[in-house]
């Protein structure tokens, strides 16, 4: 189901796991991009079993082994399984056969209350109660602990923690960053839950809309080689209903905030589209996650501007490669970046990671001081690729697989923090 509008039916096995056969497809329309089989709304039983997979928590996601074991509830697939599937991610749901007087009216997350046990229990590690498992914690992705709640204001907002300590401030200097370059970010606000640090961001879809993961937009049309991974996401997005200009803009956006801020870690679930389930309206998802950013976690002696390995688009299949620097190179359009702002960006990390006690004041001048670093190396590709932006072709597009922008000499990078030693650390 798509709110109230029967998509198609299948037969499932719990046992198993797997769905055993697709009947009818109802409304090929409404069909979900990840149920897509090469490219086209034709799904069969294991693009539908890949789908239903990929809604429950990850095996991998801090504190469900945990509230497994409390709970004697063998997988995340058996809570995947006693639920319906819905989520405030999107608009679909299972309704089981005979069940026809069941409405998403009367069940969705968006305007009804749910029960929040579960997300606590997952969230705190108190797994004596778990309550009703129909709630959007069963279907919520990602690997750090999260909850929904809902505030007294009725809005749904998505608490996370992180494993640092450093993630919920790094969210809200994202924000704030990308307010100030003119990028469209989702707003996060840092707090405190039991004592530990946590960001939380408002729902960011309406009761008529989905995300939909660039995971599952990549996979259905062209395959290419790896450096072409980004015009591939952009013909796909094309192919979806979205603008080119629209779409190489918003990413352009992440390529540059992701740069500037250091976040290693924008995979495939990490960015997408918004489509509006019944207008069909499309359009590119506002930047979120990017909490990995400002070397997160890392040894500060390790911390320098050197090349690393980021996501999402490789130069090798593995991501073993160093590729910051090429993807910084993928810009297509420097011209909509007021590059003279950037000059408030270290004063913006500085004074949000200066409200965390658990970071120390000699780590965070490390970190704004690398930070600063960057400004030059982002100002010197903008005058690089200047002269390649006439028209509409991109420096690096299918018909130009070249390098891309290759690293300074660390002796060139500036350092703002002075000598580093072994008293930077964490407090």
């Amino acid at each position: 189901m798509c709110r109230n509008h029967p998509v198609l039916e299948f037969a499932y096995s719990s046992n198993a796991g797997l769905i055993l056969e697709v009947g009818d497809v109802f409304d090929p329309s409404r069909v979900p991009v990840g149920m897509y089989v090469d490219g086209q709304p034709r799904p069969d039983s294991d693009s539908v079993t890949a789908w239903w997979r990929s809604r429950g928590i990850p095996a991998t996601r801090d504190g469900l082994r945990t509230l497994l074991m409390a709970t004697g509830i063998p997988s995340g697939k058996e809570l995947l399984d006693r639920s319906m599937g819905l989520s405030l991610s999107d608009q679909y749901w299972v309704r089981p056969a005979g069940m026809d007087a069941l409405r998403w009216e009367d069940l969705n997350f968006f305007h009804n209350d749910f029960d929040e046990r579960l997300g606590k229990a997952l969230f705190t590690g108190d797994s004596s109660r778990i309550g009703d498992v129909n709630t959007p914690d069963v279907t919520s992705a990602g690997d750090l602990p999260k909850r929904w709640i809902i505030r007294d204001d009725g809005v749904r907002t998505l608490i996370k923690a992180g494993r640092s300590g450093q993630e919920p401030d790094n969210e809200r200097i994202a924000w704030k960053t990308a307010r100030l370059l003119g990028i469209d970010h989702v707003e996060y606000r840092v707090g405190k839950i039991n004592g530990a640090r946590v960001s939380a961001c408002d729902e960011m879809l309406s009761d008529t809309e989905e995300l939909i993961p660039a995971g599952q937009i990549m996979r259905i049309f062209r395959k290419g080689g790896y450096r072409e991974r980004r015009d591939i996401w952009v013909e796909a997005c094309q192919r979806l209903g979205v603008d080119r200009d629209t779409i190489m803009h918003a990413t352009d956006d992440f390529l540059f905030l992701d740069f500037l801020l250091r976040n290693t870690d924008r995979h495939y679930n990490n960015f997408g589209l918004i489509r509006d389930v019944e207008s069909f309206a499309i359009r590119p998802a506002p930047i979120y996650d990017s909490g990995a950013s400002l070397w997160n976690g890392m040894d500060p002696d390790a911390m320098d501007n050197g090349d690393y390995r980021t996501k999402p688009f490789w130069t090798d299949q593995w991501g073993e490669e160093d590729n910051a620097y090429w993807q910084l190179s993928l810009i297509d359009d420097w011209d909509r970046y007021d590059l003279s702002v950037l000059d408030d960006v270290p004063d913006i990390v500085h004074e949000q990671l200066s409200t965390n006690q658990r970071l120390s004041p000699m780590l965070i001048d490390r970190i704004t001081g690398l930070l600063r670093g960057r400004l030059p190396i982002i100002r010197h590709q903008r005058d690089v690729a200047a002269p390649h932006m006439i028209g509409l072709h991109p420096t690096h597009g299918l018909d130009d697989l070249s390098p891309g922008l290759q690293p300074p000499d660390p002796s060139n990078i500036p350092d703002a923090t002075g000598p580093s030693g072994p008293d930077i650390s964490l407090s």
